[in-house]
């Protein structure tokens, strides 16, 4: 019995420690919500308050909804890193049922950190009453007068209008916002120090929009005391910015683009070494472009869309082959039937027309730059690619996460080659910027970010368990073919099934069998292998 005893005790405390028990919490949370009462597909704000009280910086913060009659209609930003000893309050904006009743609203919050940990643990839990008798606060009432349509780059006026219920005084403590990405408060009138009982305040704001497309809600955060209790309220509005560049003067696209504003006015499009190989020139009229380009993007609110537009109109219009016999935009508009690099040429053209930047990108391997090309845009948010071989249109981030980008890795990092932006002034020969670090710069991270992104929230810990158990070659491997998955589905239910074991398993041997074979060009067979479907 005393052997027993001496053994069950250590055993005891490994159990402790190994469940985290015995481990600092890297936070403190704490979780409210704006109403308990709300009408059929009304909105709830739910306000978390984050303190970093750990050793290290926190990356992003995830909320899972226990019940899925709620919908998330909006996330917030999380800072870019919050450090240790700083706090943030975030604001997800739900949906309520539209079916009357009483639900037990449940929330979990899951935080990750610079050294790419997981912290689960942190809970709310909410009885909400979804009725159409439910009425507005019967305290402090909040509402903002605003433009629901602005342009990009413009300011607009906003009015927070605080309404008293009671019949006291209320102190006004705190006022904020939770704006779009890039927009920002250029002016604000002082908030009031009270509201009279039964009394009513108004304060102005004027905010500027980016010059980008942005939609969705901004919130209006109101902290307030009543006899030294503190209260808060939060409103939210829906508005939309529409950033449309082909509208705009070229001092207004200077400002907006910066130094990337000379992707829309140079001359060229491919370097010399492409005109010598083909014996034909890239250069174009953008005027010549401009009228034909409108018509096809017609009511185009952003950059993307407006690529969108032309990509369509593209597969509408060409067959498409891998003979090129033009650089010329204008020669390769009138065929019938264009190579693939002839589409990308004729799409940086049209693009660069309405005054959006951009570029062909090609690798190249010292010699020869003509390989692979795509086409980028800017924005605000960064690059954006086309990939007209491969059906693709969307960010370097997403690209670099579809099944098109792991071939391209390969023949950087084993084969030599580097990844060029065409940027020819004067075509003598070869004239490119390496732009190698914009795709592979912090890559595992990038990709490790969107992979998460597209699992159920509590696979993000059995992933990470994996990513631990591997070496940095298997890491990105493994994130090539969770990223490859055919769609959303796919990924979840095939690492739902599968043990931790079973999938560090087949990822090591998959690597070790392939790594010194040519990767084929859609990385989705390696998938296929991987779940067991070929």
């Amino acid at each position: 019995m005393k052997m027993k005893k001496a053994i069950l005790v250590p055993l005891l405390i490994l159990i402790v420690v190994a469940s985290g028990c015995l481990f600092k919490p890297p936070a403190e949370v704490r979780f409210s919500v704006d109403r308990t009462l709300v009408r059929p597909g009304g909105t709830i704000h739910v306000m978390i308050l984050v303190n970093n009280t750990g050793k290290v910086g926190l990356t992003g913060a995830t909320l899972v909804l226990g019940d899925d009659s709620f919908q998330i209609l909006q996330e917030p930003k999380f800072p870019e890193i919050l450090p240790v000893g700083d706090a943030v309050q975030l604001v997800w904006i739900l949906k309520a049922p539209m079916k009357p009743g009483v639900y037990n609203l449940k929330l979990s919050l899951e935080l990750t950190d610079e050294l790419k940990r997981s912290w689960t643990g942190f809970y709310g839990q909410f009885r909400i009453t979804v009725s159409s008798e439910a009425g507005p606060s019967d305290e402090v009432e909040v509402s903002v007068e605003a433009p629901r349509i602005i342009g990009g780059g413009e300011t607009a006026n906003l009015t927070v209008i605080i309404k008293n219920k009671l019949d006291v005084p209320v102190e006004l403590r705190d006022l904020s916002f939770n704006l779009f990405n890039g927009m920002k408060v250029v002016s604000a009138t002082a908030l009031p120090a009270t509201v009279d009982g039964k009394g009513e305040v108004r304060v102005g704001y004027t905010v500027k929009a980016p010059y980008a497309y942005r939609e969705g809600y901004i919130s209006v955060i109101l902290k307030y005391a009543i006899s030294g209790a503190e209260g808060s309220t939060v409103e939210s509005f829906s508005m939309k910015v529409v950033w449309r560049p082909w509208n705009q003067s070229s001092e207004v696209l200077r400002e907006a683009y910066g130094l990337k504003y000379h992707w829309v006015t140079d001359g060229y499009i491919v370097d010399g070494y492409w005109t010598e190989r083909y014996n034909s020139t890239s250069e174009f009229n953008r005027t010549e472009f401009r009228n034909l380009t409108l018509k096809i993007i017609g009511d185009s609110e952003s950059e993307l869309q407006a690529a969108e537009a032309i990509y369509e109109w593209m597969m509408r219009t060409y067959s498409l082959g891998d003979t090129t016999s033009s650089l010329e935009p204008s020669k390769i508009l009138q065929q019938d039937r264009i190579s693939y690099a002839e589409a990308q040429i004729l799409i940086a053209a049209m693009l660069r027309s309405v005054e959006v930047p951009a570029r062909i990108i090609t690798l190249s391997n010292g010699t020869d730059c003509t390989a692979r090309p795509i086409t980028e845009f800017y924005t605000a948010d960064g690059w954006y690619v086309i990939d007209i071989r491969h059906g693709f249109v969307g960010s370097i981030d997403e690209y670099i996460a579809s099944p098109y980008f792991p071939k391209i890795y390969q023949l950087v990092t084993r084969d030599g080659y580097r990844i060029v932006a065409q940027a020819p002034a004067t075509l003598k020969g070869h004239e490119h910027v390496d732009v190698t670090g914009d795709f592979l710069a912090n890559l595992e991270d990038r990709l490790l970010k969107i992979v998460n992104e597209r699992l159920n929230p509590e696979l993000r810990s059995k992933l990470m368990i994996v990513m631990n158990n591997l070496d940095e070659n298997e890491r990105l491997y493994a994130l090539f073919i969770f990223a490859s998955a055919p769609s959303e589905d796919d990924l979840n239910r095939v690492l739902s099934e599968y043990s931790t074991g079973k999938i560090e398993q087949d990822v090591k041997t998959m690597y070790e069998f392939y790594k010194d074979m040519a990767w084929r060009d859609d990385f989705t067979r390696y998938w296929k292998i991987f779940a067991g479907e070929v």
